[in-house]
């Protein structure tokens, strides 16, 4: 038994001599085919007569992917801007009237207050301040300033109404608007030199013009008339302008407009 056993080992062995320097690859190929029925978990890749072995991992579950987030929205269009402004207060008739309006909509505006006014009504200068409405100069008494000396524009009218203001709210106003929209040059350039910034408007609703401010006027020039950065103006010293300021923010809001103070611009 033994000598079959060892003659059979020898055939075999011969066998594989043989094989091997008749055909070395398939004899090498014979082999591996042995290994790997003995080893499953190896795995071949044949590129021609090259053979290349790896060890066949066992593949984990694939992650669920994750649905890709979408384009993030483009950032929305900018609002256009504009700013409402009334000249000539504060008085203890219109002014409360305008303030609960723009209080009730949530919407600042700016106050070129005269600064007579303002020492006469000190409690509705601090009102139309602690709401957060921008205080700006508009002089004290309401002269035309083309009449005047520069030295006397500063000293007489600018200078005493915002230290008013400052007395009852601690904010100095270094914006002002001449009464009329009056200003010689020499005077635009003497008060940029001293620090003042100058706010006339580019939409005038004529609510001071009593041939022409019924309320339905003053709306309609607001239809016609808006335009992206505009400075309104009106007046403190009128029922119309009241009567028209609901439907003004109204229509303002749907044309997509943002309520801004001069100062924001």
């Amino acid at each position: 038994m033994e000598r079959k056993r060892g003659t059979g080992l020898l055939l075999a062995l011969i066998l594989i001599i043989y094989l091997s320097a008749v055909n070395p690859t398939q004899a090498a190929q014979l082999y591996l085919y042995e290994l790997f029925q003995s080893y499953p978990n190896l795995h071949v890749w044949k590129e021609g007569t090259i053979v290349r072995t790896v060890k066949l991992e066992l593949k984990e579950p694939e992650e669920q992917k994750q649905p890709i987030d979408p384009a993030p929205d483009p950032p929305p269009t900018p609002k256009r801007r504009i700013a409402l402004t009334f000249d000539d207060g504060p008085d203890l008739i219109n002014t409360p009237r305008i303030l609960d309006i723009l209080r009730d909509e949530q919407v600042p505006a700016t106050f070129f207050v005269l600064g007579a006014k303002v020492e006469r009504y000190p409690d509705m200068t601090r009102r139309i301040f602690h709401e957060g409405h921008l205080i700006a100069n508009h002089s004290r008494t309401h002269p035309d300033f083309a009449q005047l000396s520069n030295e006397e524009i500063l000293a007489l009218e600018l200078e005493p109404t915002s230290e008013a203001v400052e007395k009852l709210t601690g904010y100095y106003p270094m914006i002002m608007r001449p009464p009329y929209g009056s200003l010689r040059q020499d005077s635009v350039a003497f008060l940029r030199e001293q620090g003042w910034q100058i706010v006339r408007w580019s939409l005038d609703t004529f609510d001071w013009d009593s041939t022409r401010n019924s309320s339905e006027e003053i709306v309609e020039r607001i239809k016609t008339g808006h335009h992206n950065n505009a400075v309104v103006l009106m007046h403190c010293n009128g029922p119309t302008t009241i009567q028209a300021l609901p439907e003004i923010i109204s229509i303002l809001r749907s044309l997509d407009y943002q309520f801004i103070t001069v100062n924001q611009l």
